[in-house]
């Protein structure tokens, strides 16, 4: 086996032409609609944190949170120069991700052809997995970028050498470490192909090791914030992780295959056809990229973005069953998507039988892009509305969760008082025993102040916003009981 030269030595005029038409149209798909989705509680942390001074964002992250600072960092200028709004914390996303699509171009035809080229960035341009997650305020899609350009520039470090592509791998896998905590498996994937193919010189692995000596020091700070936050044991999962198994890998091609994904509160899903035409796509398309990169005289290239691909699942899926938050399938996988599309171009270099099941996928994508900006993530925007509805007339007292209470402001603009949920010990008791009608709002989960609020207040409405992904909400609207007459009470009658 031995790596294939570069197909496409220096990008032409026209290779830079093509990469930079594709990341125009991903930037209008990204960018058309940012804020019609809802916001909701993951992307209000992100506006929590990147409103902190600039100093303080790290240190708050290392105290609390499992997060590396460089998204942070990015987003802390963004809302500064843009202002408090949902399309300042998602145009890194959106810009991310358009720029990913133009990458995948420039890679798949640098390599592979033009054919190739124009056949991966179709299925990244209109992929619904990696669109929502190009407009979401969360670092997945800047990770993605980032992902691909470290892959990137590790094989042009073994095809050519030169001191500008190692400085590109340690500039952008270091930019990867500190965007994503999967940067350290997806550098763990190329060590595994960089150490153990035989189409890589020793001459390479060597000048490899330096690069990743380079790499490791300059993660050294977040490697120390990482070590102290990763917890030793834990294997339950929270009430938002699906318990590790089987189905997982199941429901990751069909996220893959842009047919279903969990988002937010949400479960976007496509027609069973079209789920179906697109799992026997990608299934068609793996057993081919398998055959291609290593059952028949090589591709090198192809079997470093295959094992990473492979490696990067795998591991953390492992790891899983120990500590489950390591493995979300509808979320830190993205950051693969934009390689797994240069596989699929990789796929049509030579053939055009191959070009059949990659043009179901992208039709599979442009249906499922279109139905995607007809869908809702979330339901905290119908929960705002439906909570000014009830407090436009003599409801003047709202009461929601303490954490809520951002969400809920970003898009109620009602002048009622808001108190934060409590056990209904004092202050909080005293006032709605004596408030003449207010509304809760909580979370659909078994809750024993809803239960009070149920027996002793009247309530005249009730509306539910089920959570099919995430939790749900609730949102009653209360009165005080009318008072009994003396002689119509029923204490009175006992006595008598």
């Amino acid at each position: 086996m031995s790596i294939d030269p570069v197909r496409n030595a220096k990008p032409t005029w026209q290779t830079c032409l093509t990469a930079f038409a594709f990341t125009l149209a991903a930037g209008l798909i990204r960018l058309l609609f940012l804020e019609r989705q809802a916001l909701w509680n993951d992307e209000m942390f992100s506006f929590d944190v990147a409103n902190l001074p600039l100093m303080e964002i790290q240190s708050r992250l290392v105290a609390y949170y499992h997060h590396p600072p460089l998204f942070f960092y990015a987003l802390h200028a963004s809302l500064s120069l843009f202002g408090q709004s949902a399309w300042a914390l998602r145009i890194i996303p959106a810009i991310a991700g358009s720029v990913s699509v133009g990458l995948v171009y420039l890679v798949a035809e640098r390599f592979y052809g033009r054919r190739s080229g124009i056949v991966a960035a179709a299925i990244c341009l209109v992929a619904p997995f990696h669109v929502a997650y190009s407009q979401e305020g969360r670092p997945y899609a800047l990770a993605a970028c980032f992902c691909l350009l470290s892959l990137y520039a590790m094989l042009m470090s073994i095809r050519e050498g030169g001191r500008l592509w190692k400085l590109t791998y340690v500039a952008a896998t270091s930019a990867l470490l500190y965007t994503h905590h999967w940067g350290v498996f997806v550098v763990f994937s190329q060590m595994v192909f960089l150490l153990t193919d035989r189409s890589v010189t020793p001459g390479v692995k060597k000048a490899f090791l330096v690069l990743w000596s380079a790499v490791g020091i300059c993660y050294l700070p977040e490697l120390f914030a990482l070590l102290n936050q990763s917890p030793v044991t834990g294997t339950t999962a929270s009430d938002w992780v699906v318990a590790p198994g089987p189905m997982e890998l199941v429901d990751l091609a069909g996220a893959f295959s842009g047919v279903s994904f969990r988002m937010a509160s949400a479960v976007f899903t496509m027609p069973w056809p079209v789920t179906a035409a697109a799992g026997l796509a990608c299934f068609v398309l793996v057993v081919h990229l398998v055959r291609k990169a290593f059952t028949s005289p090589g591709d090198g290239t192809l079997r470093a973005m295959l094992l990473v691909v492979g490696v990067t699942i795998i591991v953390p899926y492992a790891l899983s069953f120990w500590v489950p938050k390591l493995f979300l399938w509808y979320r830190y996988p993205v950051i693969l998507l934009p390689v797994l599309c240069v596989c699929v171009g990789a796929a049509t270099d030579r053939s055009w039988l191959p070009a059949i099941p990659a043009l179901v996928l992208i039709v599979a994508g442009v249906a499922g892009t279109a139905h995607y900006f007809t869908w809702s993530k979330s339901n905290v925007r119908d929960v705002a509305s439906y909570v000014e509805e009830a407090t436009k007339d003599s409801v003047r007292m709202v009461i929601r969760p303490h954490n809520f209470a951002f969400l809920l402001n970003y898009y109620y603009h009602g002048k009622a008082v808001q108190l934060d949920e409590t056990y209904l010990d004092k202050p909080l008791g005293e006032i709605v025993d004596t408030a003449a009608s207010f509304v809760y709002v909580s979370l659909d989960v078994p809750n024993g102040i809803r239960d009070y609020m149920d027996w002793h207040f009247d309530k005249i409405a009730e509306r539910r916003f089920p959570g099919e992904a995430h939790l749900g909400m609730v949102v009653g609207v209360y009165k005080q009981k009318p008072d009994l007459d003396e002689e119509d009470d029923p204490e009175n009658d006992e006595e008598k």
